[in-house]
């Protein structure tokens, strides 16, 4: 099986749209939906209703979301209500799906073959595929980066953010925007080109 980086993203029937960049996340504890996509489904802030949940981000930092709502949500042939707390910021995917969902529908998601699996009404299995097109068009670049750049360029495993360390010289490993990955090095804290 060939190594990757990808998110698992589906396209799924929510309220009966059609919704593309469904991020499935075993990480996340809730599912989330940013407050612009609450157009799409007809929704508007007076349709939330109020909570006492915060949320984290990956970095700790808490933030306080707009109110929660339910919403239907199919997979398959498996229809469920799901809460979903609206968040104020635009994300790059149009809905999240949390452990919540993930554990209410008896969802098996896997990163590494790239599908879910689930079971219906009638005890059968059910798999969906991850939508690749949006993988492709939006993460393909930095995932082959970061492919290319591990196999050319050797790095400390038990300090990854230095690598090759030369007397004087420290090199991390980091992403620009232009070249993609690279490594930056430093000299008495002036930065070298590499």
């Amino acid at each position: 099986m060939k190594g990757h980086l990808k998110p698992l993203l589906l396209t799924l029937m929510i309220e009966g749209q059609e919704v593309n960049k469904v991020l499935v996340d075993g990480g996340a504890a809730v599912n989330i939906l940013p407050k612009t996509m609450l157009k799409r489904f007809e929704k508007s802030l007076t349709d939330l209703k109020p909570h006492n949940i915060m949320i984290s981000d990956y970095a700790g930092k808490s933030s306080n979301p707009e109110g929660m709502i339910l919403l239907d949500v199919q997979i398959g042939s498996v229809k469920r209500t799901t809460m979903f707390i609206v968040t104020p910021s635009k994300a790059n995917f149009n809905v999240m799906l949390g452990r919540e969902w993930i554990h209410g529908v008896g969802v098996v998601p896997s990163t590494v073959h790239q599908r879910i699996f689930f079971w219906n009404e009638y005890e059968r299995l059910e798999v969906l595929e991850a939508d690749q097109k949006t993988y492709e068009v939006g993460m393909y670049f930095a995932d082959q980066q970061l492919t290319a750049f591990a196999k050319t360029k050797p790095f400390d495993a038990y300090n990854s953010r230095v690598m090759d360390e030369e007397e004087g010289v420290k090199k991390t490993f980091c992403w620009d925007v232009k070249r993609g990955f690279v490594i930056r090095a430093e000299k008495n804290s002036a930065p070298l080109d590499e």
